[in-house]
């Protein structure tokens, strides 16, 4: 008995330092502390993009039981970016992403992409923070996703997320609950100070519905 209990002690300081090892160190982005944790969904990694083109920034990994958010600070070595996500500096950048989002067909990623809507989100005081777009997409064989895409600006960066799950009824309204947790990370109190000192230190509202459709690819 003894025995046994030493043995289930041990595995279980084994499986706890795994855990720990396993676990990402902080991550800090052009100010940004990225939250570990958020709405439901859990940072695994972050990855430098800028090392190889400068202007594309770093991106990091979200995801939780049934969804994925990736998260892209970057600036497109742009000298100056507003902090309105209304300018129109910031709805071009949304409208490129958007036509990004277009091309995972023709690259072969899915069978088809077609825009469900554009739709902007709001913070308490009624200020848009967010141009978003909402999209259905197919794959030969899987079941169908539906796709969110977010853009802002923030300390003279763009951000941009994206979404993906399985398709549902309510996945829309559940997305507009993850982004609205951005909300005080990005411009709660103390953030703007905060946003001055840029650092980058990574570790290992209703519009009318739209839609587009492309034409099948081959996959």
């Amino acid at each position: 008995m003894r025995f046994l209990k030493t043995a289930l002690g041990a595995m279980m300081l084994g499986a706890a330092a795994t855990t720990a090892a396993l676990a990402i160190a902080p991550v800090t982005v052009f100010g940004l502390k990225a939250p570990e944790e958020i709405s439901g969904f859990t940072l695994n990694d972050s990855v430098n993009y800028e090392k190889a083109k400068p202007g594309d920034g770093y991106g990091l990994d979200y995801s939780q039981p049934g969804w994925k958010l990736d998260v892209y600070i970057y600036d497109l070595k742009r000298n100056a970016i507003p902090p309105d996500a209304k300018s129109a500096i910031v709805r071009a950048e949304f409208e490129r992403s958007r036509e990004d989002t277009f091309m995972a067909q023709p690259r072969g990623l899915y069978a088809q992409v077609y825009l469900r809507r554009n739709f902007t989100i709001e913070d308490a005081k009624k200020e848009t923070r967010f141009q978003c777009a909402t999209f259905h997409m197919t794959r030969d064989g899987a079941k169908p996703q539906d796709g969110f895409m977010c853009v802002t600006s923030w300390n003279n960066k763009f951000i941009r997320f994206r979404m993906t799950m399985l398709a549902d009824t309510d996945t829309e309204q559940t997305a507009r609950n993850h982004m609205a947790a951005w909300i005080p990370v990005l411009w709660g109190p103390g953030q703007r100070n905060e946003a001055k000192k840029a650092d980058a230190q990574p570790a290992r509202a209703q519009q009318q519905p739209q839609r587009r459709q492309i034409g099948r690819a081959h996959v």
